[in-house]
């Protein structure tokens, strides 16, 4: 026993891995206290905010993708990873100066993108927290390389850390401006540990890398803008069309909702080079089904299992705050929805492996297209509530998992027929809680009836549960399973 201890603490992964929940756990109470002291209305302004952070974050010119991939080529040469980091650092004060330029042409023209969110008073604190995120994003690909995970935990801890400290130092909009103050002081701090560790790895831009560092990206940039910009749409179109009070609801049960994600995300942001290094490397298409299934099986399902987790313990959470006491429905839709799209991570990184970025941004924006279109659709002919606004992410991410599943399979010159298309991809062990759960939620079942289905779901996957026990059992023995 005192071996396995030792290997843990020993494995710079598993540490990282266990800081990451801590830092979920401080997030998942910060996002509780925050929906308390805001109230629905400032959460609603702050949900805002945040929805702003994220479109900028989005363009980036795919610079921090190709930066990614090429230092993972060219790992043991360091002089060369130093001078793609230099260039990628060179062309992102271009785009920083992008942003700047386009904020002031929207001042001098005075179009105001969020009246109703009195947002011209956040506009600066978003345009300094957007540049500083710009700039991180290059240094946490370039320190992932390398194994160089203290950094990285402390960028990804010191402002959930701090923001769990001053939350009880003001209410309203006076907690709103230290929360702001609290993000740009993180992601500064970050920046400046990240110029000092990696300074003697910098070098002067290396201009040749410019076109080979935009051309590769270009297409990954569409593809993720256009992947992340899907679940951003949705909450833009209930930003636009609803009340403040609204969005507040909406943010609050999207932030609990995204907790399930969360769970995973330390573990996806581990293996994701790993997972396209295996896939470039496999011999044979037999290789590649056998790690597709390896993947699906452990990855989605737990993803599944810990869903329907939440939404049994959700209504004791809940019942402490009454003020968001009607938001069960929106939070187990987007729950089923930010779930349903943990298939397209195995199949992305397989077409990425296979340099296909091409077709994933043309899939990527057909969905982002097909999104906006059904969102306006329930709003505006349908005339739902907001809450149901997510059903057309969850449709969208429907057409996604059909499109990548098909095209990776003709990748890899596997065609399906369409049975076995439905068989591996919508698993009855899946497929009919899954459908069970979404009319419950509709037809506002009663909730001891999710005892019923957890406990369905648990004896139709009892086999997929077992092995993914084993499977953690194996990493807690061997943590080296994981390296990168």
């Amino acid at each position: 026993m005192s071996s396995v201890i030792k290997s843990i603490l020993r494995n710079k992964i598993i540490l990282y891995i266990g800081s990451r929940y801590v830092t979920y756990g401080i997030q998942f109470v910060n996002s509780i206290i925050i929906a308390v002291a805001l109230g629905p209305f400032y959460l609603g302004v702050w949900g805002f905010v945040n929805l702003v952070l994220q479109y900028i974050a989005q363009f980036n010119f795919g610079v921090n993708y190709s930066l990614n991939v090429l230092l993972a080529i060219n790992k043991n040469d360091t002089v060369k990873a130093g001078s793609l980091l230099s260039t990628s650092l060179f062309l992102y004060t271009f785009l920083c100066g992008f942003i700047l330029l386009a904020a002031l042409c929207l001042h001098l023209f005075g179009i105001d993108i969020g009246s109703k969110y009195a947002f011209d008073k956040y506009l600066l604190f978003v345009l300094a927290i957007a540049i500083l995120t710009h700039f991180n994003s290059l240094f946490v690909n370039y320190f992932r390389v390398y194994n160089k995970l203290g950094e990285i935990i402390f960028f990804q801890s010191i402002t959930p850390v701090i923001t769990l400290v001053i939350l009880f130092l003001g209410k309203g909009e006076s907690l709103l401006y230290l929360l702001l103050w609290v993000m740009l002081g993180g992601q500064l701090f970050s920046f400046l540990l990240f110029v000092i560790n990696s300074r003697k790895h910098l070098s002067t831009p290396d201009y040749s890398y410019i076109t080979v560092l935009l051309r590769k990206g270009f297409f990954l940039f569409i593809y993720n803008a256009s992947f992340y910009m899907i679940m951003l749409s949705t909450r833009s179109v209930v930003s636009g069309f609803y009340t403040v009070e609204e969005f507040g609801f909406f943010t609050f049960s999207f932030t609990l909702a995204n907790t399930i994600m969360l769970l995973f995300d330390s573990f996806n942001f581990l293996i994701y080079p790993k997972t396209i290094n295996r896939f470039g490397h496999a011999k044979d298409s037999n290789e590649i089904i056998r790690i597709l299934d390896l993947i699906r099986v452990n990855y989605i399902v737990s993803i599944h299992f810990v869903m329907y987790l939440f939404l049994l313990i959700f209504p004791f959470i809940i019942s402490l705050f009454p003020q968001y006491n009607t938001i069960f429905k929106p939070f187990a839709l987007i729950a089923m929805t930010t779930v349903f799209y943990s298939n397209c991570f195995v199949f992305s990184s397989l077409l990425t492996a296979y340099g296909k970025e091409k077709m994933l941004s043309f899939m990527a924006l057909l969905t982002l297209i097909l999104n906006v279109v059904f969102a306006l659709v329930i709003v505006l002919l349908v005339k739902a509530g907001y809450e149901y606004v997510i059903l057309a992410t969850m449709l969208a991410y429907v057409i996604y998992n059909v499109l990548l599943s098909r095209y990776s399979y003709h990748v890899i010159h596997r065609p399906q027929s369409v049975g076995t298309f439905v068989k591996e991809n919508f698993p009855y062990r899946l497929f009919i809680p899954f459908v069970l759960c979404l009319m419950m939620i509709i037809f506002d079942a009663a909730q001891w009836t999710y005892y019923f289905l957890f406990l369905l779901f648990v004896v139709l996957n009892r086999k997929e549960l077992v092995n993914i026990k084993n499977v953690l059992g194996k990493i807690l023995r061997d943590p080296s399973i994981i390296n990168i």
